[in-house]
């Protein structure tokens, strides 16, 4: 797929879940698994040749962050299913004082005839050894958010015994009587919906939790000197620095791109403020720029490392890296995903 906005959707629609079933847990959705689900796929590329309705859909978004990203992305896979119905997005369960909590998703599955409650999450964890007690870890690992704010274990505790229960409580019931839902009806259920990766340290001494999916995407991550011999001793075409925006769906750098994708990438980035990997204005550069490899992509591994070494010393935080395989003259794709973190890294109390 040519555009990068159908290729998040493709990846939102078709990546795997990141967690599986347990006994006793809501409803792990799986998404574009069954035959009713065969029109994804023609979808797809239609709007991959015309994606007009999809940028015209995250235009009316105003946060740029990759979770409002994500379920932007995932709303309009709603609209788009001719089996769904989209009732109602974030709503808000209120008391007098306060606001308890909000329902990400409200949607009728018209041929399940079951309003359904969906919570969802993209989230990208790295994992290492480390004592870990909680009722969602191992005992013996720990899985931390690049920058250490957001942890798998707290994030699963989170979601079943809080975001979940949500129409369980009185002001949850409310919200949903408030759009004509009965809460306790036998047609009302529960998903979770959550996609993202794990990042693996290079000796592997971690395992992922064991209600993590089997297929979850999976990475490395490394510390400097580590990344800086992983690089050296493994055959790759070129890499790229990518900014959050560039997370979700497998990594393209196409040097070869016309002036029409280049209008369309303009467009796109009017709304997102972004412009390659650099946070500008479209309107402060010349549309030329597009003909050119992005600046954060690098064919010479020293060049590579030598930025990577900049950043990681300056700013003091993780970068994930794309390692490229050269398809064809000037089109480079994503075959290995990395995060390289500070020497100080995981910043834990």
């Amino acid at each position: 797929m040519k555009n990068k906005q159908v290729r998040d959707l493709a990846w939102v629609v078709n990546s795997p879940s990141l967690i599986q079933q347990q006994s006793g847990w809501p409803i792990i959705a799986e998404t574009a698994k069954t035959p009713e689900d065969s029109w994804v796929d023609q979808w797809l590329l239609a709007l991959d040749n015309d994606p007009s309705a999809l940028n015209q859909h995250l235009s009316k978004e105003k946060s740029h962050f990759l979770g409002t990203y994500f379920e932007s992305l995932w709303a309009f896979y709603l609209i788009s299913n001719p089996r769904y119905e989209l009732i109602a997005k974030n709503l808000q369960a209120n008391t007098k004082s306060r606001t308890e909590g909000e329902f990400d998703f409200i949607v009728v599955d018209k041929l399940a005839e079951q309003y359904i409650h969906q919570e969802i999450a993209i989230k990208f964890y790295l994992g290492l050894k480390h004592p870990n007690n909680h009722l969602f870890s191992d005992g013996e690992s720990i899985w931390l958010g690049p920058q250490c704010r957001d942890r798998l274990d707290l994030k699963m505790d989170k979601m079943l015994s809080t975001q979940i229960k949500l129409a369980s409580r009185e002001s949850g019931k409310q919200a949903l009587r408030s759009i004509n839902i009965d809460p306790d009806s036998s047609n009302f259920t529960t998903q979770l919906v959550m996609k993202g990766y794990l990042f693996y340290p290079p000796d592997r001494s971690v395992v992922a939790p064991n209600f993590c999916s089997r297929n979850h995407l999976r990475g490395q991550w490394f510390k400097l000197d580590e990344f800086k011999a992983y690089i050296e001793t493994h055959k790759f075409d070129a890499w790229a620095i990518l900014t959050k925006s560039e997370w979700v769906s497998q990594h393209h750098i196409d040097t070869n791109i016309t002036s029409q994708d280049s209008a369309a990438a303009i467009e796109h980035q009017n709304h997102t403020g972004e412009v390659g990997s650099h946070n500008r204005k479209a309107s402060d550069i010349d549309t030329n720029i597009f003909n050119q490899p992005p600046p954060c992509f690098f064919t010479d591994h020293a060049d590579l490392l030598d930025t990577v070494n900049k950043k990681i010393t300056t700013e003091n935080r993780p970068w994930m890296v794309a390692c490229l395989i050269q398809q064809k003259e000037g089109h480079h794709l994503e075959a290995q995903r990395l995060f390289v973190v500070p020497e100080n890294w995981p910043y834990l109390d």
